[in-house]
């Protein structure tokens, strides 16, 4: 009937206008999302502007370059980085630390059979359409269509100029979805991406058949399977000559994608992660806006899990403990503002919170706090970060005394502020190093010390092994100061001069004025350095002109005015 005819009319060119409006969206730029290539500008503005930033470290010490580039599942930030680094060793088939391509690449081999398959859907059309055009053009023309017996006897030239514009379109349409097609999965860089956009693709080709098997009505689609078949003769030239076209056809389908587009896509993927994850991932920097320096730090690589840091091994620990179990190593503040002041203030910040010397009054039995309920367990908890911050686990078992070993270390601040006593902040003839406020020792610790030279005769001490451990240790002390191997300076071959005479000539090398001062602050040995050193004046108190000064300079020791007044 004739609605039956205007109704397949319609729906045909539904499907042609459906089929352009496919075409027309997959070629838009919008849709084919930005050209790879230009992500290797993106990511070097990352790795330039926040992979190496301080503030994006993790609880374990490690960049967050390297976390991107290994991949690190528990990122929340940068996951588009890291997305892209995965899908760019999965598309390349490459290692985390791999940056050259190789020779079996999964993305690269599933999107040639993608794009196969697909000009493969696109080819099925268009031989469709050949065949088709050539049947309609071996009906002959009369001034109207004559249809009898399921067979076209012949057809009209109106007909047959709708039927030529249709099939053109079919053509047209077929060639723009072939090109899309092709840069779409081309550009496809996700490898489950991949079969999902070419079974896309054939779904937008097959969209006539679905039109056909869902709407058109039940009598053409008699009329249509109904028709007699067309017989084709073909010579044997015409299949010879058809077999080649095909063989080039299909040669040119593997070699143009791959040339064309594969290949420099792989070069960008390998440029990209190049510029992401290559070189050194294990620094962060950070800048001091009023000294107007950049510091840097050398940090863990994401590699390397064989250790946790304290912080980690502090979560791993209270992470499934019950609300009323005392937490082993976190100092739980009791709001945000005490939370801050906790991370911002320094240790002599630290020190000058504490009225007490924690070792004697808080850990020896004969302390007035010993055992107190309040105090006990929140020294108890600073001891065990001091003893894991330095490596040592056991610090329960072994207490301060098991820890001595370690208190001559320039990291042990934490250590010789919990016992003072132990690492010699009270004992005014041990080793100067590190025996500051700025460096662990508390001032009661310290006055602890003062009290005991008050006490004793102001004279110089005589060499010991404490004294000779006094100047071995300088480079090192002042090496971990400035952040510095004081072996590669020019001053260390002067400093080691200044070592082995002071070690020979004991207080007494301090009354000569080339080895009175300290070579890297030039500070007077015998007054001290608050950051660094206590004054050797409490050693050698006349070797420092205490005995007899007056007025008695304030790094002296007050028994010095006593003998003096005596």
């Amino acid at each position: 009937g004739a609605w039956d005819v205007t109704f397949s009319i319609l729906l045909l060119l539904l499907n042609l206008g459906m089929q352009a409006a496919f075409s027309i969206i997959i070629l838009d730029e919008d849709f084919m999302g930005i050209p790879f290539r230009k992500q290797e500008e993106f990511a070097k503005r990352w790795r330039t502007s926040m992979a190496h930033d301080y503030q994006y470290m993790d609880l374990a010490g490690r960049s967050l370059v390297s976390r991107v580039c290994a991949v690190d599942g528990a990122l929340i930030l940068s996951t588009t980085q890291a997305t892209l680094v995965e899908q760019i060793n999965s598309f390349l088939g490459l290692k985390v630390d791999e940056f050259e391509a190789v020779f079996f690449q999964p993305g690269s081999l599933l999107c040639m059979l993608c794009i196969l398959l697909w000009s493969l859907c696109v080819y099925k059309e268009y031989r469709s359409i050949w065949l088709g055009l050539e049947v309609v053009w071996r009906i002959p023309r009369s001034k109207s269509t004559v249809f009898r017996d399921n067979t076209f006897h012949s057809i009209c030239k109106g007909r047959l100029k709708l039927l030529l514009f249709t099939y053109l379109a079919r053509a047209a349409i077929a060639s723009l979805l072939l090109g899309a097609g092709i840069r779409w999965l081309a550009g496809t860089t996700s490898i489950t991406d991949l079969m999902l956009n070419a079974v896309a693709l054939n779904a937008i080709l097959d969209v006539d058949e679905f039109l056909f098997a869902g709407f058109t009505p039940i009598s053409i689609q008699l009329a249509v399977q109904n028709l007699e078949p067309v017989k084709m003769k073909y010579s044997r030239l015409r299949s010879q000559l058809e077999s080649f076209g095909l063989l080039i056809l299909l040669i040119g389908t593997l070699l143009g994608p791959y040339l064309l587009l594969l290949q420099p896509l792989a070069a960008s993927m390998i440029a990209v992660k190049k510029e992401l994850c290559g070189g050194n991932q294990t620094f962060v920097v950070g800048r001091n806006s009023d000294t107007q320096l950049n510091a840097g730090l050398v940090t863990k690589s994401s590699l390397d899990t064989s250790e946790l840091t304290v912080s980690e091994l502090a979560v791993e620990r209270h992470k499934f403990s019950a609300g009323y179990e005392a937490p082993y190593l976190i100092n739980f503040a009791p709001n945000p503002v005490i939370f801050d002041q906790f991370l911002s203030r320094d240790m002599a910040t630290e020190v000058s919170n504490w009225g007490l010397c924690i070792e004697t009054e808080i850990f020896q039995p004969t302390g007035p706090y010993y055992g107190d309920p309040l105090i006990m367990p929140m020294v108890e908890l600073m001891l065990r970060n001091a003893a894991y911050s330095l490596g040592h686990a056991d610090s329960d078992a072994v207490g301060c005394a098991g820890l001595k070993h370690l208190c001559s270390l320039p990291d042990a601040r934490l250590l010789r502020m919990v016992c003072g006593n132990t690492c010699g902040c009270s004992d005014p003839y041990a080793s100067v190093w590190h025996k500051v406020p700025t460096q662990g020792c508390l001032p009661a610790c310290l006055q602890q010390g003062t009290d005991a030279l008050a006490a004793s005769a102001c004279e110089d001490k005589v060499v010991t092994e404490e004294w000779d451990l006094l100047w071995d240790i300088y480079p090192t002390s002042l090496g971990a100061f400035y952040g510095s191997d004081m072996t590669a300076s020019s001053i260390y071959p002067v400093m080691l001069n200044l070592v082995n005479f002071m070690k020979s000539a004991g207080c007494s090398g301090l009354t000569n004025q080339n080895m009175q001062r300290e070579l890297g602050t030039r500070t007077l040995w015998c007054e001290g350095y608050p950051s660094l050193w206590r004054p050797l004046a409490g050693l050698c108190p006349v070797s420092c002109g205490c005995l007899g000064a007056n007025p008695l300079p304030t790094y002296c020791s007050s028994s010095c005015a006593v003998n003096t007044a005596g």
